[in-house]
């Protein structure tokens, strides 16, 4: 189990495959309405105690996102709202659980050359929909650099297989992908579509994506 404090009011918990077998729980069994799931919640905010000094005491609504990991176990975001009193007293208010789509995988690219290389790359390589090694993918970028964060479909290996060539991995987990939405700003370009086409004005290092910007695209 690994716990970090991201912010005063928001805990991330990683709990691999071998941690959930002894909480004696799935990632499709969680639901706050049931008491396993409640049993778990707690004995997690015990350890985060333990670990961390950090006493979970909301006045507010306690909301938990639950993500799952390709590799097995899933990912607990708790984030708290309000002030102090007893988590789990009777006067407590009510719990939210939400599930998300996992989305763990974070490759950084040093310049807009690198992540287009990448894209042209990508789309030749996984024309077949089953093939594709990640169902989902958001792109940001900061200082000339850019960011992915991908879904896998598949091992993180055999992403690293192909995307360690052009990016630096930054982690198979959910704390890089958090800190980048944090911190990074978010583009609306689909990699995948950044594949199919040659964008011009040359040379690309001359292209940014930012607001106003204008850039034409030429089908291949």
């Amino acid at each position: 189990m690994r716990i970090e404090a991201i912010t005063g009011r928001k805990i991330v918990v990683e709990l691999s495959a071998e941690d959930m077998q002894q909480l004696d729980i799935t990632y499709e069994a969680l639901d706050y309405a049931s008491v396993e799931t409640r049993r778990v919640i707690w004995t997690i905010l015990d350890r985060v105690r333990e670990s961390t000094g950090c006493d979970i005491d909301p006045s507010g609504q306690l909301l938990i996102d639950a993500m799952p990991r390709p590799t097995g176990g899933c990912i607990l975001f708790f984030t708290i709202k309000g002030g102090c009193i007893e988590p789990f007293g009777l006067n407590a208010p009510e719990r939210v659980l939400r599930k998300q789509e996992q989305l763990l995988a974070t490759f950084e690219f040093e310049n807009i050359n690198a992540l287009l290389d990448c894209a042209a790359a990508y789309a030749r390589a996984y024309t077949c929909e089953t093939e594709r090694l990640f169902c989902k993918n958001e792109l940001y970028a900061k200082g000339g650099r850019f960011r992915l964060l991908l879904s896998p479909t598949q091992e993180i290996s055999h992403l690293r297989q192909f995307f360690d060539e052009f990016a630096q991995f930054c982690g198979e987990n959910a704390f890089a992908a958090d800190r980048t939405r944090e911190h990074w700003q978010r583009q609306e370009h689909c990699f995948e579509r950044m594949g199919g086409h040659q964008i011009t004005p040359c040379p690309r290092t001359n292209l940014c994506f930012a607001p106003g910007n204008v850039y034409a695209t030429v089908d291949n």
